[in-house]
């Protein structure tokens, strides 16, 4: 689901899950047909052939499904007190270190995976049940081997993007204002630990 919704949203690619296009431009062609579909007949052989007949929506998501969490980097006294200062500014109440998975598997990925309020950061896009002002908590593992930050990459400075949260309206409000008033080499503890996820 996400995989399909992802193709058509973010790419305007069609598929079987997601059929319609996403554009409301005045005299846009539409295609009849998802420009992405189950390959009944594929014109090329891979080595694999569940891939091969699979549409790019479907190895997409096995694509996910198979990928390894990032590995982050080894703790550092820094980033061991950064992770602490994360926690009690809390960071951590959105942002969860540690879930279990049905089958009783722990990983990391640093987010509840809940709707939230983000006040100003709002898109205006309403997808699922998320209204025009909500995100579902993005994960921050691997976020040290990222460029750009927040949904729509607009800053490329950690600090920034956790600035970014605060705003009227915003759930994120009483941690950006703890972050705040914690000294500069607690800030910039938080920093470093957030990039060595």
């Amino acid at each position: 689901m996400f995989a399909g919704e992802a193709y058509n949203v973010e790419q305007g690619v069609t598929n079987e899950l997601f059929p319609n296009e996403r554009d409301t431009t005045k005299g846009c062609r539409f295609n009849a047909t998802p420009e992405d579909a189950t390959n009944l007949a594929p014109e090329s052989t891979s080595g694999s052939p569940a891939s091969d007949f699979s549409s790019d929506t479907v190895n997409f998501a096995a694509f996910m499904r198979l990928s390894a969490a990032p590995a982050p980097a080894p703790p550092t006294a820094q980033t061991i007190r950064g992770q602490k200062m994360f926690a009690s500014a809390g960071c951590a109440a959105c942002h969860v270190p540690t879930q279990t998975t049905q089958g009783g598997t722990a990983f990391q990925p640093y987010s509840d995976f809940a709707l939230h309020a983000m006040g100003d950061l709002a898109d205006g896009i309403l997808q699922g049940n998320a209204g025009p002002d909500e995100f579902r908590t993005a994960p921050l593992w691997g976020i040290g081997q990222r460029l750009f930050f927040l949904h729509d990459g607009r800053t490329s400075d950690l600090g920034q993007a956790i600035e970014a949260h605060s705003s009227k309206g915003s759930e994120a409000n009483p941690a950006v204002d703890n972050f705040n008033g914690l000294s500069a080499s607690d800030q910039q503890a938080i920093l470093a630990f957030l990039r060595a996820l």
